[in-house]
Order: structure tokens, then C-alpha cells, then sequence
């Protein structure tokens, strides 16, 4: 096994700025309003069944199965979002002799509701290892039958990632018992050996579990079928095709329409892949897991497929916002190069947390700043939509426009939600979001093979081994970064970090050192009250897009950093799309201490065309000027239902 690049995650703490406030509202408040939402204790919200299910399974209670097949994958991620925390605050805790900074007490409702959850879990377990709600209490249910819809191996997926955070988190192997139980199974039921059947999971996810499960026992029987799920995935004949007659289906689903195979990324060995295609949130797990076999088993052809996709997405398919999937009659889907709508977008929160999985693992092959600003773009803007400010609200769908009214009368708009809901009975993106910033110090920063990589600015500690680092920023409201070595090793190591475009200094005097593909490498004998330093440019930019992405014909968008603005009809009315801005328009950015807690808008002067009744006119038209005001496109709806835009128009003149 290749060493983990992710640093411990109590070895990084964020304090304060964008993040650290996110991060601990998150552990303090969404995680434990989760857990009412997974109890059904919340009026109005849509019920969830899914801890009712385990009850029932685990002999606690008596009734029929709820909910959709996947349901059980909503706790085994709120789990390991819950054991992130728990990570963290224990060992900082526990660590704070040795020099990392101390962190609140861990919420005790949290403990709690993990080691009542960890019984559940011991008691649901079928004797053989066997652990899916649906299959346990549905009668008939038949094990294996119908891998590509029922999600059996994506639960067991999801849940043995869960079981390895509560052994990191916790020393404790029960739930990795548990866990280690399923996996047995698995490898002595799928394979290519004597008495294994063929199988391949209709949704990755178990391949990414299966690489961390390796890991934490060392044993890699696990990688190996990690391997086998990804490798047999397209092969002749096609297991989908043929499980899908022996269950007599006589055509794919209206989901799979156009793409059919390539809907779930069989249509080709993963090696022959040009593209992405199929469900975006598919494709982001099943990439990241190639990326980690690259890795693992030094697999240059499985490195070169995961290359070839990437560049493939950014430049054709890849919303601004750092959003994946487009649209189709199921939704969540790639379509055609450019075809990236706006009012109808897609563009899943899953699908972003996936992206921002993928380019992390893309990092571990590749030290390229080209993924970190992916990355980026997809953390500050479409992940983040995804959560309320109040940490209990949730976007699914992150669309680019939304006009409320039509929203509602559309039926490719059926998807939108133009206010963010308290739960979701497909509730896949609200754990989601919780386990990924729970763990981002996991994103933040990586070990290489001469030292430390930081990968994302912000205010943070870093207490790894002899390293002591402390960064203080408020990126990406300001641009300065100050990065401190209050420790290091004995030795030249090497501390790398984004170049960003800017100037970089040490103890006050300018760098000479050239970025390798975007970050420098700087290689010294650090010692203690070293200070480095830069001025990131933080400019306002107009972006255009592509003559193929129809939406964006004739506008524009704003960004600022990786912030990308948007515009609201509570500052400027209806309808938004006649809004648009001159080429000469000067525009400030301004930091606003009285919006959710700070934030910087843009401020200006706009135009907005003025439209009589007439639907259709031969008269030239006619604009006024009007005070201009955009908010970053995450903090969006956040005020009260109203239109919501990020491309306007692009008036030359």
C-alpha cells in the first residue's frame, strides 16, 4: 500500500475566517439537526425512514422497510461526517501538550447518538456479514439480483467508509469488525476466481471504501477488489446488459436514455474512456477511485484515462460555478460538449463534493495547481450552495437562473428548489455536505515525498510529526496570506504552496524560486519564525463563456478569486434577466460586515433594457441606469424566495 498523503485530521485545525466558522457550525448545529432529520423529529420535513429502517432490521422495532433502496447510505455518511468531528476534537484535545491548539469539548448528543448507532449496527448485521435495510426487510428481496439499480454495494460502500473514520476517530474496532465482515463477504462473493460471480456496483462507491478499508487492516485483499469492481466495469459482455435480461427488462430506463451503458460509465473499459458521461455523481466516484488505483498499484494507463477525463470535463463540460451535470430525463447527467443551461442546470451538490474528491486524488499523482483551482472553485461556490447559512437548509440542484415562477411551471425545471428545504426524502447531498467539510483538513493540506503541500488558504494550525504551521488569512475576502513556521524537522524539507501570480516572500525578502506547474517548491532548512508571505490578486474578472454554452450568449459572469457573484431580485427587481453591465462599468469590491456575518459584494452600475407590454417590437431598445449590487452565488437565497442570476447581460456600447 502507498502511504496516505492526507494528514491526520486533528493534525490540521482551521481557525476562524470562511472555513473555521463553517466547519464548527457544521459540528455544532447541521450535524446534530441531521440527526433529527434521520429520527423524522423534524415537522414538515420530508421523513426519512432511514434510523427506522436499521431499528427495524437490528430487532428493536417492528414494521415494513421505508424509503428509497439507498436509504441507509443517508446515515453511514452522517456517521462518518459525525466521526470526522468527533476526530478532531478528541485527539486536538489530547495532542494540545504537544504543542497543537486545544478545540471545544466534543458535543456529547454526538458521542452518543455514534455508539448508539454502532450497536445498531453490530445488531442489523446478518450472520454472514450481509448489511442492507432494503434486501433485510423487504420480503422477497432477492441479494445481488439488480446491482445496478439497488444500490447494495453502494450502501455497503458508504458505510465502510464510515466504520474506518470511527476507528481513526475513536481506536475502537467494533464498527471496523462490522465493516470488515461485509468486506469478507464481498471479496469471497464478486471476483474473476473459482466460485465468484461477475458483478460490477450500478453506483461507485464501494471501490473508494475499499482502498481506505486496505489501509486501515493492511490487508490487500480489499484493493484488489477495489480493482476488480473498477477494471470490470464496460468488459464484454456487459454485466449490466446481461443482469438486466435475466430480470426480463426489455428496455433501459428513461434515465439512461441516449447514453444507455454509459449512464453508469460501462459503455467502455475505463482505460478507453474519452469522456465523461453518464450520471455526474457516478462518474466523480467512480474517477476518484481510478485516481486512487493509480496511486495504489502504480497503474500509468488507469493515471492516463483519469488525465484524459479531466481535461475533457474542464474544458467541455464543467459549469463555472465548479458544478457537474448537465441535465437529462433523470437529471444529474453529462450532455453534450457546451451544453450547459442554467435555469435547468443540474449541477447536484454530490456531484461537486465528487469533483472536489477527484481533484484531490488527482493531486496525489500530480502536484498541478490546475486541480487545486478545480477544487476550488467547486468548494467556494456549488458545495457551498449547498448549505444554508443557518447550517439546516439544503440545495440538491444548484442551478445557475432561477425565476420562481417558472421554476414551478416547468417540468425540466421540476428538480429546482428556489429555497433551500429542511430535508430531502432522496437525501444523499445533506450528509454529504457535513462529511466533506468535516474532513476538509484532508483537502487543505497533503504530505509529498519532500515534505508538506498546502493546497488551500486559510486561516489554519498545522501540528504534524516536528511540523508547526500557522497560516493567517481571510482568503478569499482579502488576498493576504501569511504562513508561519513556528516548528519544522532537522534537514532540508520541502514546503510547497500555489503561486497564485503574485510575488512571495521570505522573512521579507522576494523569492526567486519558479512555481512547477502552479505551486512552489521551496526546499530549505526551515527554522523556527520563518515567514512567508504574498498579496494573492484578488481582482474582479469578466468571464465569458464559450459561443457553445447557449445560456451565456451575449453575457457575462463576475468573479472574484474562486468566488463566483450572482445577482438577486431583492436588489434589483424583476425580471433580472433584461440586468446587464458596460464594458466601461466600473465595479469595487466591497467587504460587507452586516451580510451573513461578512462577506464581499460587488457594487457598481448596471443597465437594465426597459420593455412595454408589446411581446414583439421593432423599436430599438431602450435602457436605464441602476445601482448594481452581486453577492457571492453560495450565499444566494439566503433572503426570501426571488429571481436569482449569474450570467447577465454584456452591453458593448
Amino acid at each position: 500500500m502507498a502511504t496516505p498523503t492526507s494528514l491526520p485530521l486533528p493534525a490540521v485545525r482551521f481557525e476562524g475566517g470562511l472555513w473555521g466558522e463553517r466547519i464548527e457550525r457544521v459540528g455544532n448545529v447541521t450535524l446534530l439537526r441531521q440527526w433529527e432529520a434521520l429520527n423524522d423529529r423534524i415537522p414538515g420535513a420530508a421523513p426519512s425512514h432511514a434510523i427506522r429502517n436499521l431499528r427495524i432490521a437490528a430487532g428493536e422495532l417492528e414494521g415494513k422497510f421505508a424509503g428509497l433502496c439507498f436509504q441507509d447510505s443517508d446515515v453511514a455518511k452522517w456517521m462518518e461526517a459525525a466521526c470526522y468531528r468527533l476526530h478532531v476534537g478528541g485527539e486536538m484535545n489530547r495532542a494540545s501538550a504537544s504543542g497543537a491548539p486545544p478545540v471545544a469539548p466534543v458535543n456529547s448528543t454526538l458521542a452518543a447518538a455514534v455508539e448508539e448507532l454502532v450497536g445498531l449496527y453490530e445488531s442489523a448485521q446478518a450472520p454472514d456479514g450481509y448489511l442492507h435495510t432494503y434486501h433485510q426487510l423487504k420480503p422477497g428481496a432477492v441479494r445481488w439480483s439488480n446491482l445496478r439499480d439497488l444500490h447494495e454495494l453502494y450502501c455497503a460502500g458508504h458505510f465502510i467508509e464510515a466504520a474506518v473514520a470511527h476507528f481513526d476517530a475513536t481506536g475502537s474496532s467494533r464498527l471496523l469488525k462490522v465493516a470488515v465482515k461485509l468486506a469478507d463477504l464481498l471479496d469471497h462473493t464478486f471476483g474473476r476466481g473459482e466460485g465468484k460471480r461477475v458483478g460490477v456496483p450500478g453506483h461507485p462507491e464501494v471501490e473508494l471504501a475499499l482502498v481506505k478499508l486496505a489501509r486501515a487492516t493492511g490487508d490487500n485483499r480489499y484493493l484488489d477488489l477495489a480493482e476488480y469492481f473498477v477494471t470490470e466495469r464496460g468488459q464484454q459482455p456487459s454485466y449490466f446488459v446481461g443482469e438486466a435480461a435475466a430480470r426480463g427488462e426489455q428496455a433501459p430506463p428513461v434515465w439512461a436514455y441516449f447514453d444507455e451503458q454509459a449512464y453508469w460509465q460501462a459503455h467502455q473499459p475505463v482505460t478507453e474512456q474519452e469522456e465523461p458521461r453518464g450520471h455526474a455523481v457516478r462518474a466523480m466516484y467512480l474517477y476518484a477511485a481510478m485516481a486512487d488505483l493509480a496511486r495504489e498499484k502504480g497503474d500509468e494507463a488507469m493515471a492516463t484515462s483519469c488525465r484524459r477525463l479531466w481535461d475533457t470535463m474542464v474544458k467541455r463540460h464543467l459549469y463555472i460555478i465548479g458544478g457537474v451535470g448537465a441535465d437529462g430525463p433523470g437529471g444529474e447527467n453529462f450532455s453534450e460538449a457546451y451544453d450547459l443551461p442554467d435555469d435547468r442546470a443540474y449541477a447536484e451538490t454530490c456531484a461537486a463534493i465528487g469533483l472536489v474528491m477527484w481533484s484531490r486524488r488527482m493531486l496525489d499523482l500530480e502536484l498541478d495547481a490546475r486541480y487545486t483551482s478545480v477544487m476550488e472553485r467547486a468548494l467556494y461556490n456549488n458545495v457551498l450552495a449547498g448549505l444554508s447559512q443557518d447550517g439546516c437548509h439544503y440545495f440538491y440542484v444548484n442551478p445557475l437562473a432561477v425565476a420562481p415562477k417558472e421554476a414551478r411551471r416547468r417540468y425540466d425545471c421540476k428538480m429546482v428548489k428556489t429555497q433551500r428545504v429542511p430535508w430531502f426524502g432522496c437525501a444523499c447531498c445533506p450528509p454529504n455536505v457535513a462529511r466533506l467539510l468535516s474532513s476538509l483538513g484532508h483537502y487543505a493540506v497533503s504530505r509529498t515525498a519532500a515534505g508538506l503541500a498546502l493546497h488551500l488558504f486559510a486561516g489554519m494550525r498545522i501540528a504534524v510529526e516536528e511540523w508547526r504551521i500557522k497560516v493567517v488569512t481571510d482568503y478569499p475576502w482579502t488576498g493576504r496570506v501569511e504562513i508561519f513556521v513556528e516548528a519544522a524537522p532537522a534537514g532540508e524539507f520541502e514546503l510547497a504552496m500555489r503561486e497564485m501570480n503574485t510575488d512571495w516572500s521570505l522573512n521579507g525578502r522576494a523569492l526567486e524560486d519558479k512555481p512547477e506547474r502552479g505551486y512552489l517548491r521551496i526546499r530549505r532548512r526551515w527554522q523556527e519564525g520563518d515567514r512567508l508571505t504574498a498579496e494573492l490578486p484578488l481582482v474582479i474578472e469578466r468571464v465569458r463563456a464559450h459561443p457553445g454554452v447557449t445560456s451565456a450568449s451575449g453575457r457575462l459572469a463576475l468573479q472574484r478569486g474562486p468566488v463566483v457573484y450572482a445577482v438577486e431580485e431583492v436588489e434589483h427587481g424583476s425580471p433580472l434577466a433584461s440586468l446587464g453591465l458596460r464594458r466601461s462599468s466600473e465595479l469595487t469590491a466591497e467587504f460587507d460586515t452586516g451580510a451573513w456575518g461578512g462577506v464581499t459584494v460587488l457594487r457598481g452600475e448596471a443597465e437594465r433594457e426597459v420593455a412595454g407590454e408589446a411581446l414583439y417590437t421593432t423599436e430599438s431598445p431602450r435602457r436605464e441606469k441602476v445601482p448594481f449590487h452581486a453577492i457571492p452565488y453560495a450565499w444566494w437565497g439566503n433572503r426570501g424566495e426571488g429571481e436569482m442570476r449569474i450570467w447577465i447581460r454584456d452591453y458593448e456600447l
